[in-house]
């Protein structure tokens, strides 16, 4: 292990209430001082059952009544997620979770554990699930090692539902509508969601099954939204869900569950992007034209099962084993249109992924104080296949004639990746505990020979690769007092870069699979954290990471590999004080900062897609004990010019890469979210961003730079109505 100088600063933490306008203060409000146990909350996410008051790192559960109150008919995981986690860059309101980071790194999404990011990343994980099927969320903010490949920036651990085991039999219904202002007929999102459970002794089981389905969108404006032409959009979409799970109790020790899971996300619309500012030489309308016509619109498809095995004494240790197959495919939209008509390509994606993964733990004494061991090997195969069919397009780009031309979307790839691990936590003394680890990986690309995407076409040979490093983590906690824990952490996480994405386009420049390696890399965090059952909840963490080599795309739509240093830093912040008997106010901030060094050899501002501007949110709600509650909460975006002030800089000089930096500009959402017991059920209401402000995603500001496609940077949703009625019998 080869570390870089070490420099970590705690920054000063203030949430605002206006992020992107003037600054205000908010006055500090009396505090109780009620110190009860820490609340046992067990993360999974770590690779072994722990509390969070014995992990060093930033850790975070999202319970299942926050994901019913904020999933409004029609909303996304990622919808969910930007509200709740400050580390985690903005939604982008499309199909895609392109470009939403965490602390300037790539996330690792998990299904149960379960990884849904291989090598090849078409970055829909958090579509590929529906919030009515979760249980639970486990976040953990960082880069680490500890499931393989992917976790540059940190875990989310999607635990979808499970058998109710209080009851015999039990089943779940719930109805759902969701309108824009205008309350048109072809806006309205409709939602129908069914579950039923069994349980005894022996045998427990579950099944879910969810529909939806979304009709047009429309903007603060009262416009109809334009598709995205790039990573689609979730108008006019229908999505099923359908999920299982049995479980066997074996013995008193020994269990065995079999998991799966159908999922379908599948775009009908008749409404296209307004290509006619093209002949007419004008600026984009943004305009949603009806006429659209393709014969195969964008959607994605999974399979996934997964078998999960534990024994609870192993030779006195508690072993699990888990096997899954995965199988995806993916379909964009067609990517431009000139004026002149010439073909267009639509692309499709389809991986297979299996994998076998195992872990021993075990409960050791030495030296009169407790030190738990957990290792175990793991094993994962994915198999990646990408092509392209040509359109020639017509009416303005609204409808699209297949040629027949079918060209290959870089090489059919294998991937195999071999890890073994070994991570102990022992107790120095009754308040402190170290945490230590090593992983080794081992990595095997495989590619097949294949014909570049790009002029001139080239002819590439059949190529292989393999690296193998190890990756280290050491990390520490103080308990100051039953409540609060002040920790310091160090990790190691990796990524193998997409081998498909990067060689598609390979006769642009000299690369060939033995010049990929993984990207390591490296990071720092201290945090404090005070958790109570009815008094403060408070959490403070500085972080820093950094790299010697980064992924870069070009607005040309090729990829480099490059070696440069690469840092990011930054700060957040949650704090949630219940007051008087019913009431709780709170709020969340994330600041993140970062820097590549350039051709110039300066340090250069990172773009929106690496970088999440800073982005806070604040909340304040009241509940009862009848079952009555309402929600109001804010987020807020500040803008930032200071990558897009780099960049005219940078390009002054004579220089140019594939930064392509926006300038963001901030904005603010305000949500309303109630619920109220109604015959023998709960009603939820919800207006979303009740201002109907017209903005746009960070997504879609920077994508517009990036890709040089003006029409990707397309206003986001307006003020929105959601209605539903669940009901447990």
């Amino acid at each position: 292990m080869r570390l870089s100088h070490f420099s970590l600063c705690l920054l000063t933490v203030a949430i605002c209430t206006q992020l992107y306008a003037d600054d205000t203060t908010i006055n500090d409000s009396t505090t109780q001082n009620t110190e009860v146990k820490l609340p046992t909350i067990v993360m999974t996410a770590t690779r072994t059952p722990k509390s969070i008051s014995e992990i060093a790192g930033t850790v975070q559960t999202i319970s299942a009544d926050e994901i019913k109150l904020q999933a409004g008919p029609g909303r996304k995981v990622a919808d969910v997620l930007a509200q709740l986690v400050p580390s985690l860059a903005p939604s982008s309101g499309t199909s895609s979770n392109y470009g939403q980071t965490m602390r300037g790194r790539n996330v690792l999404i998990m299904i149960d554990g379960v990884s849904q990011t291989g090598s090849r990343d078409v970055a829909r994980q958090l579509n590929s699930i529906s919030p009515n099927m979760i249980d639970h969320i486990e976040v953990v903010s960082g880069a680490t090692s500890i499931y393989g490949s992917g976790a540059t920036g940190g875990i989310i651990n999607i635990i979808t539902k499970r058998a109710d085991k209080t009851e015999p039999v039990s089943f779940q219904t719930k109805l759902g509508v969701t309108s824009a202002d205008k309350f048109r007929g072809d806006g309205l999102v409709y939602q129908v969601g069914q579950t039923a459970s069994f349980a005894n002794d022996k045998l427990d089981g579950f099944l879910g099954i969810d529909y939806t389905n979304r009709g047009s969108q429309f903007d603060g404006n009262g416009d109809r939204i334009s598709l995205s032409p790039w990573q689609g959009s979730t108008m006019d979409t229908d999505t099923i869900d359908v999920n299982g799970r049995l479980n066997f109790n074996l013995t008193d020790n020994q269990t065995i569950s079999f998991g799966a899971q159908y999922y379908k996300d599948e775009q009908d619309t008749k409404y296209g992007p307004d290509y006619s500012y093209l002949l007419k030489k004008t600026d984009p309308s943004y305009k949603a034209v009806k006429g659209w016509s393709l014969n195969n619109q964008p959607f994605t498809e999974r399979y996934a099962f997964n078998t999960q095995y534990q024994n609870q004494d192993f030779l006195d240790q508690v072993l699990n084993v888990e096997a899954y197959y995965r199988k995806e495919k993916s379909r964009f939209v067609p990517y431009g249109y000139s004026a002149d008509g010439v073909s267009v390509k639509q692309s499709q994606s389809n991986v297979d992924y299996t994998g076998i993964r195992s872990t021993l733990m075990s409960d050791l004494v030495v030296a009169d104080r407790d030190l738990k061991l957990t290792y175990g090997l793991d094993y994962d195969w994915e198999k990646d296949q990408q092509w392209a069919d040509f359109y020639t397009p017509s009416n303005n780009g609204l409808v699209y004639i297949p040629t027949g031309e079918i060209q290959g979307s870089g090489p059919d790839t294998e991937i195999q990746n071999i890890g073994a691990f070994l991570q102990g936590d022992y107790a120095l003394t009754d308040r402190l505990n170290i945490q230590a680890g090593v992983r080794y990986q081992y990595v095997q690309a495989d590619t097949e020979s294949y014909l570049t995407a790009r002029k001139p076409y080239t002819l590439m040979a059949a190529d292989s690769t393999n690296s193998d490093k190890f990756l280290f983590n050491l990390g520490t906690v103080y308990k100051l007092t039953d409540t609060q824990q002040i920790y310091a952490n160090f990790s190691q996480g990796y990524s193998y870069p997409d081998v498909q994405r990067v060689l598609r386009d390979v006769a642009a420049y000299t690369l060939t699979t033995s010049g990929i390696a993984p990207i390591t890399v490296n990071s720092y965090e201290l945090g404090w954290r005070l958790n109570q059952d009815t008094g403060l909840n408070l959490g403070l963490t500085g972080f820093y990471n950094n790299s010697d080599k980064v992924v870069q795309f070009n607005s040309d739509r090729s990829v480099n590999i490059v070696d440069t240093d690469q840092r990011v830093y930054g700060a957040e912040a949650t704090i949630s004080y219940p007051f008087m008997e019913n009431y709780k106010v709170g709020g969340t901030l994330g600041y993140t900062r970062g820097q590549y060094k350039d051709a110039a050899n300066n340090w250069h501002e990172l773009n929106a897609f690496v970088v999440s501007p800073m982005k806070g949110t604040l909340f304040a709600e009241w509940n009862n004990e009848d079952g009555y509650g309402v929600r109001a909460q804010m987020l807020a975006i500040k803008g930032t010019d200071k990558a897009y002030k780099d960049d005219l800089e940078f390009k002054a000089t004579g220089y140019s890469d594939s930064n392509s930096a926006a300038e963001i500009k901030g904005y603010m959402t305000m949500d309303v979210l109630a619920h109220f017991p109604v015959a023998k059920g709960r009603m939820d209401f919800g207006v979303y961003n009740l201002w109907g402000n017209q903005y746009k995603t960070v997504f879609a500001q920077q994508a517009a730079v990036t890709n040089a496609n003006s029409l990707l940077a397309i206003p986001a949703e307006g003020r929105t109505f959601a209605l539903s009625y669940t009901i447990n019998y």
